[in-house]
C-alpha cells in the first residue's frame, strides 16, 4: 500500500552518465587520467604534479557515486604520479602526505557540493510536482505521468485508466464551516485515495476540489471497480458530512483518447454526466 501525502514520480529511468569504461572505471575518467600524465610529463613532473586537480575534479564529475568519486581520484592520481617518477632525479615528487591528503580532500568537497545541489534538485522537482495543499500531484505531474504510461502502454498493447472525481457539496461545507474545513477535508480525501489505490497508482489534485487518479494495467472492468474504490475512499473520509459525495468519470486507453489531453476531456465529461446523473438519483431515492 502507498503511504499516504507523498508524490510518487514515476518515469523513463535516469539514463547513467559516462560510457563503457575500463573495468568499473568510466571511459571519461580514464581519458582524463591520460591526459594528466601527458600534462604533467610535458611540464617536467615535479611540482607539475599539482596540475592533477583540476582534471581530478572533472573526473569525480563524470562519476555518479562516492564509491566512484573515490576510484576517479585514485585513477587520476596514479597517472599524475608516473610522469613525476620518471622525471624524478630533476624534479623530487611533493610530499606524499600532501600529495594524498589534497587530492582525496579536493574530491571530498567536490562530492558533497554535488549532493546538497542533487538534494536540492530533487526538492525543486517536488515541489514543481505536488500540490502544496494536499501534497498528492498536481496536474503538471498527472500529465507527465499519462504521456508516459500511454508511451508504455502502446508498446505493451495494454489498457489503464484515469478516473476524474470532484466532490459535492464541498461548497456548502466552505460556505458553512469556512475554507480551513475545506482544506481539512481536501487533504483527508487525498490521503483516503492514496491509501485505497494500489502503489502503482497515481492520485493528483488537478484543482479546487477535483481530484485524479492514474491506474496503470487497468481494463474497462478494471476502471468500473476503480471508480468504486475512489467512491467509497470519499465516502469514508466524509462519513461526518451528509452532503459532501464523489461524482467520478472514468476513461479508458485508447478506446476513449490515446493522448493524455483526449483522456483527461473524456473522464471529464463523464463526470458532469454523472453531476448530473446525482440528483435524479437522489430524488428517486425520496420518492421510493
Amino acid at each position: 500500500m502507498a503511504r499516504p501525502g507523498r508524490v510518487r514520480v514515476v518515469g523513463p529511468p535516469t539514463p547513467r552518465r559516462g560510457g563503457p569504461g575500463l573495468g568499473s572505471v568510466p571511459a571519461r575518467v580514464v581519458a582524463i587520467a591520460l591526459g594528466t600524465a601527458a600534462v604533467v610529463f610535458l611540464a617536467g613532473g615535479g611540482s607539475a604534479f599539482w596540475l592533477c586537480l583540476p582534471a581530478l575534479l572533472l573526473a569525480c564529475a563524470a562519476t555518479r557515486t562516492r564509491s566512484g568519486a573515490a576510484l576517479a581520484t585514485a585513477t587520476v592520481l596514479a597517472a599524475a604520479v608516473a610522469p613525476s617518477v620518471a622525471w624524478m632525479r630533476l624534479h623530487p615528487l611533493p610530499s606524499p602526505v600532501l600529495a594524498i591528503i589534497v587530492p582525496f580532500a579536493s574530491a571530498a568537497a567536490m562530492v558533497a557540493v554535488r549532493e546538497r545541489l542533487g538534494g536540492q534538485r530533487d526538492a525543486m522537482r517536488d515541489y514543481a510536482l505536488s500540490d502544496p495543499l494536499t501534497a498528492v500531484a498536481n496536474r503538471r505531474s498527472l500529465l507527465w505521468r499519462a504521456e508516459y504510461e500511454i508511451a508504455r502502454h502502446t508498446r505493451a498493447q495494454g489498457r489503464f485508466a484515469v478516473a476524474m472525481l470532484d466532490l459535492d457539496g464541498f461548497k456548502h461545507l466552505n460556505d458553512r464551516f469556512g475554507h480551513a474545513a475545506g482544506d481539512d477535508l481536501l487533504r483527508a480525501v487525498a490521503v483516503g485515495l492514496e491509501r485505497a489505490m494500489r502503489a502503482q497508482d497515481t492520485v493528483a489534485r488537478v484543482g479546487g476540489d477535483e481530484f485524479a487518479v492514474l491506474a496503470p494495467e487497468t481494463d474497462e472492468r478494471g476502471a468500473h471497480r476503480l471508480a468504486e474504490r475512489v467512491v467509497d475512499a470519499v465516502a469514508d473520509v466524509a462519513a461526518g458530512f451528509d452532503s459532501i459525495h464523489a461524482s467520478v468519470g472514468i476513461a479508458v486507453f485508447p478506446e476513449d483518447g490515446t493522448t493524455a489531453a483526449e483522456l483527461l476531456h473524456a473522464a471529464d465529461q463523464r463526470l458532469l454526466g454523472a453531476k448530473r446523473d446525482r440528483p435524479q438519483a437522489a430524488r428517486g431515492r425520496r420518492a421510493a
